[in-house]
């Protein structure tokens, strides 16, 4: 029987797993709406999800990232939100079984909220319930808000995520270099609005590597100490090769030691973001159980 997120919290340093995007691309299936790929091609994205667990991971991430209504119209798949999210945490639920807990993951919308956007955070708010629901539907265990730059949207998502599910939430936000996200919010402002939004995990993702996460990281625990750090860093700075590839240089080995870092500083879940692979995620949960 599987433990609870709680229980999990209390027993280890929990790793998360590392990018769903970088895999599918090597796999050839990037190119049109990831979220669909649940229902065209459910066995790779399941495999994607065993790969991770097999090599260590307590926690998996549904692939959802684009999940909610707004991002899908995008791909003209907007009334499909609820079919194609619970079928991600499904795929993610099946492949997990007993061995971890599935994450089911929550993603900007890419437009700006009012005022400098059409959308209404009040849109936003039902736009992401929906999203919540579809993936507390499926089986996810909880819900990651992640890589948010925006403190308006992100408020919308976790009061979206909070009205339609009694799942846990982790947030995390993206930052640029520095300590502060693209949208001018402070890691400190950040940890201050999702304390008082009664989230109690909290932390970045994406951003730029590990080395840059570590400040923003302990500003976060200045300001919100109760609060249990999350760190998904990229597997280091993406650059581009002769033939136009996106390349990120940090071997598994130095993410394991940024891994032993975070935690020395107090991280409780780690684990990765762009670039990130199963022998990134297995060379971690190697380092902060040793």
């Amino acid at each position: 029987m599987r433990p609870t997120f709680q229980e999990l919290l209390g027993q280890k340093v929990v790793v998360c797993d590392g990018a769903m995007g970088t895999i599918l691309i090597s796999m050839g299936l990037m190119g049109g709406c990831p979220e669909e790929l649940n229902v065209t091609a459910p066995e790779k994205i399941k495999s994607v999800h065993a790969m991770y667990v097999a090599s260590g991971a307590d926690i998996v991430e549904t692939n959802s990232f684009g999940g909610n209504p707004i991002k899908l119209a995008g791909y003209n798949l907007a009334e499909r939100t609820h079919e194609l999210n619970r079928a991600a945490a499904r795929l993610a639920r099946e492949a997990a079984g007993d061995r971890a807990l599935v994450a089911g993951s929550i993603g900007p919308t890419g437009q700006f909220l009012k005022p400098l956007g059409a959308l209404t955070a009040e849109e936003a708010r039902a736009a992401y319930g929906q999203q919540a629901r579809a993936l507390a539907d499926g089986g996810a265990d909880l819900l990651i808000v992640e890589t948010m730059s925006d403190l308006s949207e992100l408020t919308a998502a976790v009061l979206g995520a909070q009205g339609t599910t009694g799942l846990p939430i982790m947030c995390t936000l993206t930052f640029s270099r520095g300590t502060r996200t693209i949208m001018g919010v402070s890691a400190a402002r950040a940890a201050g609005a999702l304390r008082d939004l009664g989230i109690q995990v909290i932390g970045a993702n994406c951003s730029t590597g590990p080395q840059e996460m570590e400040p923003v990281l302990a500003e976060m625990q200045q300001t919100y100490p109760e609060a249990t750090l999350i760190a998904q860093p990229n597997a280091g700075q993406p650059r581009m090769d002769e033939n136009g590839q996106v390349l990120y240089d940090l071997s598994p080995q130095d993410l394991a030691g940024y891994g032993k870092r975070f935690v020395a500083m107090g991280v409780k879940i780690v684990g990765g973001c762009c670039g990130t692979t199963p022998e990134h995620i297995r060379a971690l949960a190697e380092a902060v159980v040793a």
